[in-house]
């Protein structure tokens, strides 16, 4: 499985070089939650940094599966997930570190989008690229799988992976906003006015 995920992640392999074993979601899917819970819980209170890794591994399964579905090829649902759950974990553990850094300038410039282009609440140059090299990186792993997993041309995938990714992004956001307004788990900086 290791060995699989690097190759994915260099783009020598695809999803169906991935071991097939649908007992894998049993390690792969609570490894995914926890990389996201900690990735989530840099900007955001635990309770919810848990509703939003969640809920970013459900929509990641649903929006395969649906995916997959449309194209007529469920059958390859459980290597494309679990390569994408194991290439995501990967890439979101290396994203933690810069994300972690750079957290007093994200929650400034969060609640106050004026100050982006203030020079004290600008990001340091060299974690802002590694954060976006890092995350170009993950699109593109994630947009090769997705092309070999539907057969898609590249240009497809890529308009796919973008379409899902800014789908996962609205639904996790809104999921966590609702939910933490339900259960009174927002802070007061992150409700709405």
């Amino acid at each position: 499985m290791a060995r699989a995920t690097l190759r994915i992640l260099l783009f020598r392999a695809g999803p169906q070089d991935f071991p097939f074993d649908p007992g894998l979601s049993r390690v792969l899917v609570p490894v995914a939650v926890l990389v996201n819970f900690l990735l989530a819980s840099i900007t955001l209170p635990p309770a919810l940094a848990v509703v939003a890794a969640v809920v970013t591994v459900f929509a990641l399964s649903f929006s395969t599966r649906t995916m997959l579905r449309l194209r007529q090829v469920e059958n390859r649902y459980d290597q494309t997930f679990h390569a994408l759950l194991a290439t995501s974990s990967v890439i979101s553990a290396l994203v933690i570190l810069p994300t972690a850094k750079l957290k007093p300038q994200i929650l400034q410039i969060a609640q106050n989008p004026e100050l982006v282009n203030n020079p004290e609440t600008m990001l340091p140059p060299g974690l802002a690229l590694s954060l976006l090299l890092l995350l170009t990186w993950s699109f593109m792993v994630t947009a090769s799988i997705y092309r070999q997993a539907a057969g898609f041309r590249m240009p497809l995938a890529v308009l796919v992976a973008l379409l899902i990714s800014i789908s996962l992004q609205v639904f996790v956001s809104l999921a966590t906003s609702t939910i933490g307004s339900v259960f009174g788990l927002l802070p007061a900086s992150l409700g709405t006015p």
